[in-house]
């Protein structure tokens, strides 16, 4: 019988992990998206995950109204909103109690998914795609560069928005 590999993510010093995404500026204070522009920032690496849950619920939501706002209603995703929602549904069902490493719950994925090598390739390789894509996915939302980016493209909406109104 094959030996099962234990898998384990470091545990973060949280008083050395800077938070992600602090934001400083001024916006207006009723806007869909407040869940994105904490001055405090996020901590990805001890997180909730109702609280991430909630932050791509808004990131989701984002895409959407920047999609409307280019194409009107029948625009389609693209490949961005597509794996947002892919995440947002592989998280869907899940229920923690106390926090997480955001990152690592979906490296832990991605490392189970490899278990399944010897049971059926094609189901393999699938499942190692679709769950390293979504790790993928998180790496770039949970990262301070990713953020940022979507903080941007929330203010630019916001901006825009004003300006038609």
């Amino acid at each position: 019988m094959p030996q099962r590999k234990t898998f384990s993510c470091k545990k973060s010093n949280q008083k050395t992990v800077n938070p992600v995404g602090i934001f400083t500026l001024s916006i207006p204070k009723e806007n869909p998206y407040n869940a994105l522009f904490n001055p405090k920032g996020y901590n990805f690496f001890n997180m909730p995950m109702s609280e991430f849950k909630n932050i791509l619920s808004v990131i989701i939501k984002l895409e959407s109204d920047i999609r409307i706002s280019k194409g009107g209603e029948g625009a389609r995703p693209d490949e961005f909103s597509y794996q947002l929602n892919r995440v947002y549904n592989a998280i869907g069902n899940s229920y923690f109690n106390g926090k997480l490493n955001i990152s690592c719950y979906f490296l832990k994925r991605v490392e189970e998914a490899k278990e399944m090598i010897g049971e059926d390739c094609i189901s393999f390789i699938h499942t190692h795609n679709t769950i390293s894509e979504l790790y993928n996915t998180v790496l770039q939302l949970t990262s301070e560069e990713g953020f940022r980016a979507i903080q941007n493209k929330a203010l630019t909406h916001l901006k825009e928005q004003q300006a038609f109104a």
